[in-house]
């Protein structure tokens, strides 16, 4: 294989929607599995979205469903 080098974006495209798949209970968290559409017209499906107990805790809730909220970035104003 060979290695990439990363790509520097100043933006990238929004999130329009997504599907919570599946919730697993890790160790230090959550794993989640995710299909999302992005206002790109592109979608990923199968995505995993890692969620620790910290990141909950920085959140301030102990409710995945809203922790992967603000993971993806969508917040109350």
């Amino acid at each position: 294989m060979s290695e990439l080098e990363p790509l520097e974006y100043e933006t990238g495209t929004a999130i329009r929607e997504y599907d919570i798949i599946e919730i697993n209970q890790t160790a230090t968290g959550y794993e989640v599995v995710l299909n999302i559409e992005l206002d790109s017209g592109y979608s990923l499906a199968g995505t995993k979205l890692e969620v620790t107990d910290e990141d909950l805790q920085g959140y301030e809730t102990n409710e995945i469903e809203e922790g992967i909220k603000f993971a993806l970035g969508f917040f109350n104003h």
